[in-house]
């Protein structure tokens, strides 16, 4: 009797938590996404559209924008970011592009329950490795105080990167609550004056890892960082589909892959054929990287498949997380997770892909049902 009133218990508080998680928190969330999109549009967006040839007239702009507020119920700010604008762009196709707002702050909170274990860079770490995922090596983790090495034991923050030295190449990146890149530093233990406590001070809760090399099919695209693929999942019933991979190329002479740091989206097929062109955060189309000169149109990856098998193989592991972006590299001993993502960019996709609401909102309205326990 006890244990069936302890269950009852717990579920009746799971239940408040979805309530409050989906019904306030996203309203909260929306309103603070507010001047993120407004600044978003001023800076860059609007900028774009001004200095775009071919674009619509502005009768025709001002009743697409109407339609697509009333379609979505929200403010057009991702017309502007997809350039719905263009002269060639049919309403059907305007209408098919899904607003970040309907995603993150309508959608994913009813699709993705629980994210902490995929988020928590170094929780997943730990989750993937007793899976048996293959992965970057983690050195260690921790906070402020005191870092933890893989295999459980306490180390200080000054022995951290002692532990990497002779190594090669480490990547240091914040554990909780960073995107975009944001805080990734690579490092050479010993050798650049990197200072471990200063970092965590900043950044708080942080990883160590070691530097992977990347396969020669990507290397000849950029070889100035580790392009990864964007690959994203979505579990039902306990069937991991692939629903869409972009590669990420970084940017000239940057060190990561993000597009804040320059860098460009491609879309890539099952075969593992790259789209003719690839676009960067203005949507500015390219042929080829800034440092490359081979055509994407003409280039393969290998192992694609085992890219896509790996990425599904990894939603298995996370149920209560139906919706993931996997960064995943491709070294000459095959592919690697990076890290999950529970919310990943909708630009990368739809950049790519062009709109995906047509099919991508009723595969995710299709797992929002499913029960608590």
């Amino acid at each position: 009797m006890r244990r069936a009133a302890d269950r009852g218990f717990n579920h009746r508080q799971a239940e408040t938590e979805e309530w409050l998680r989906t019904r306030v928190l996203t309203r909260v969330s929306g309103v603070r996404f507010l001047p993120y999109q407004v600044r978003q549009m001023s800076r860059e967006h609007l900028p774009v559209m001004l200095r775009r040839e071919g674009r619509k007239g502005t009768a025709r702009i001002a009743v697409d924008l109407v339609k697509v507020s009333a379609r979505w119920r929200c403010l057009p700010f991702h017309y502007f970011r997809y350039g719905a604008y263009g002269r060639g762009m049919s309403a059907e196709a305007v209408r098919a592009f899904l607003p970040e707002t309907v995603l993150f702050h309508r959608l994913l909170p009813h699709v993705n329950r629980d994210t902490v274990a995929l988020d928590d860079k170094a929780t997943c770490k730990r989750i993937l490795a007793s899976a048996g995922i293959p992965q970057p090596e983690l050195i260690a983790s921790g906070d402020r105080r005191i870092g933890t090495t893989a295999d459980g034991g306490a180390i200080s923050l000054t022995d951290v990167l002692n532990l990497a030295r002779g190594s090669g190449r480490v990547v240091v990146k914040p554990a909780r609550y960073s995107s975009g890149g944001s805080g990734v530093v690579i490092v050479r233990p010993g050798e650049d004056g990197f200072d471990l406590s200063t970092y965590a001070h900043q950044w708080g809760t942080w990883l160590v890892e070691r530097h992977v090399p990347q396969h020669d099919n990507l290397a000849m695209l950029n070889p100035c960082a580790l392009n990864t693929f964007r690959v994203i999942t979505l579990l039902r019933e306990g069937i991991a589909d692939v629903l869409y991979v972009m590669l990420k190329l970084g940017g000239a002479g940057s060190t990561t892959d993000n597009s804040a740091a320059g860098g460009i989206q491609i879309r890539v097929h099952p075969d593992g054929r790259l789209d003719r062109y690839g676009y960067d955060r203005y949507l500015g189309a390219h042929t080829h990287h800034q440092v490359g000169s081979v055509p994407f149109a003409r280039h393969r990856i290998a192992r694609m498949a085992e890219v896509r098998e790996l990425a599904a193989r990894c939603a298995r592991l996370f149920p209560q997380t139906p919706f993931i972006g996997w960064d995943i590299a491709l070294t000459p001993g095959g592919p690697v997770v990076i890290e999950g993502n529970s919310s990943p960019s909708l630009a990368h996709v739809q950049r790519t892909h062009g709109g995906v609401a047509p099919e991508l909102v009723p595969a995710l309205r299709s797992v929002m049902s499913r029960p608590i326990i």
